[in-house]
């Protein structure tokens, strides 16, 4: 009998490796080619679905995703990421939710698969379409000069805005620059025909300055600076409002003591001072993280001690101490880097002092349209103070005032996802998504007062 010899053996191996390989790479290029373009479809899971926008692109040469989860904006909801293919054909990237692995349908150009490790299980769907149309406004790189240096950010401009309003989007605590090209509150906006400014926070970003030893007046004259340059735009505006988010809300309203707003809108932004702020979520925050008394009875002293001890080696001393107290007793999460002095003579500089306001005066005097939004879980801005506050100041005036209270909403906004039991023993899963009631309300508020137009 023939045997045939090692070598050639390997050499056969070799040649049917390299085909499989050679099969292999053919494969994934079709796939990629088959991905190109735009894609949607949804998530689904126990009677269901959250939309998705996945458009896939060749950068360099790899294969990558821009995600778009429209029910997340305007707080969150665009990633970038990459594909793999694997030599089974799988598609595999991450979400929002996990990894997750589809099939094509070359011929139908649809995916179909879903994502690891949930139970019950989410399973994914898209489904290719045509390219996008071109754009229905442009994206403009500003630079304004500021008390600090220049302001750097973008201006959205629908190409149709017959009211001419426009929005200053003024974000919260922290040195953070956000995506000004791609603000997602712009994205939303101008649909609606609106003039959009996003901007990089003094000293983050490409503006100047220093955010790290900024006031809230320096952040707040940087806004009204914005105002001012938007109402000698070409455009010629009619209407410039302004949105604040958290601590942005307190910026928003100093701002209003320099240069006024025609409307201002709010996300789970304080209407009481900064002190109040940050003591109500203490008493809110206890139970959440399961501090006992003599924890909340420690953190209560650590934050007056930010407040007004003095800036001086003792204080210092006793700030360590307390810090060690935050260890041993669970509350230091509670705190943020900016409420831990780094020295004596860094206590003068923590954020509180920095930017310790009370808006009372400035709201009590506000005669335009004003929308607070507020979670109903938030124990950061707590709604029911808040709410109260803004009676008070607006009793004489109510029909200025707009206050929504977003159900089982978070600091950002934001729902959980959860299973919901509704009546009849039906079920259903809520996916994670910024509430409805946010973008509801908004554009609500602004067609009720003739800032934009509507159906």
């Amino acid at each position: 009998m023939h045997t045939p010899s090692f070598s050639k053996l390997l050499l056969y191996l070799m040649i049917l490796s390299s085909g499989l390989n050679a099969s292999a790479q053919n494969q994934e290029q079709q796939i990629q080619k088959a991905l190109v373009g735009n894609w949607e479809g949804a998530f689904i899971k126990n009677n269901s679905y959250q939309k998705i926008e996945i458009s896939f692109y060749m950068q360099d040469e790899t294969l990558m995703s821009l995600q778009v989860m429209e029910e997340w904006h305007p707080a969150y909801g665009e990633m970038v990421l990459d594909i793999q293919i694997d030599s089974l054909g799988t598609v595999g990237f991450n979400t929002g939710y996990g990894r997750a692995a589809l099939k094509l349908d070359p011929g139908a150009l649809e995916l179909n698969g879903s994502i690891a490790n949930t139970t019950p299980s989410i399973y994914l769907h898209l489904k290719k379409l045509p390219k996008k149309p071109k754009p229905n406004f442009t994206t403009e790189e500003i630079t304004v000069a500021g008390a600090a240096g220049d302001l750097y950010g973008h201006l959205h401009l629908p190409e149709n805005n017959p009211k001419k309003t426009a929005i200053i989007i003024v974000g919260g605590r922290g040195c953070y620059a956000g995506t000004t090209k791609y603000d997602l509150w712009a994205k939303v906006l101008r649909r609606y025909g609106v003039a959009v400014l996003s901007f990089n926070k003094r000293g983050t970003g490409r503006s100047a300055g220093n955010c790290a030893t900024a006031t809230i007046d320096d952040l707040a004259q940087d806004v009204a600076t914005l105002n001012s340059w938007l109402r000698n735009r070409p455009e010629r505006f009619k209407h410039i409002g302004v949105i604040g988010s958290s601590a942005g809300a307190w910026v928003a309203a100093k701002a209003q003591e320099k240069k006024s707003f025609d409307f201002m809108i709010t996300l789970a932004g304080p209407s009481t001072s900064v002190y109040e702020q940050q003591t109500q979520s203490l008493t809110y925050g206890a139970p959440i993280y399961e501090l006992s008394e003599e924890a909340l009875s420690e953190v209560k002293a650590y934050t007056d001690m930010v407040f007004n001890a003095p800036a001086n080696a003792a204080s210092f001393e006793q700030f360590q101490k307390f810090l060690i107290q935050a260890d041993q007793n669970g509350w230091k999460s509670l705190l943020e880097d900016t409420d831990i002095p780094q020295s004596a003579a860094d206590i003068e500089q923590l954020w509180v002092r920095r930017h310790n306001y009370n808006p009372k005066d400035v709201l009590k005097k506000y005669n335009n349209p004003l929308l607070a939004i507020y979670g109903e879980k938030d124990w950061i801005v707590p709604y029911q103070e808040n709410i109260n506050a803004l009676e008070e100041y607006f009793k004489d005036r109510p029909d200025r005032l707009t206050k929504v209270l977003a159900h089982q909403a978070g600091h950002g906004i934001e729902t959980q996802s959860i299973s919901v039991n509704l009546s009849d023993n039906h079920t259903y899963w809520r996916f994670f998504r910024t509430s409805p009631t946010v973008m509801i309300s908004v554009i609500d508020f602004l067609g009720k007062h003739g800032f934009i137009e509507t159906e």
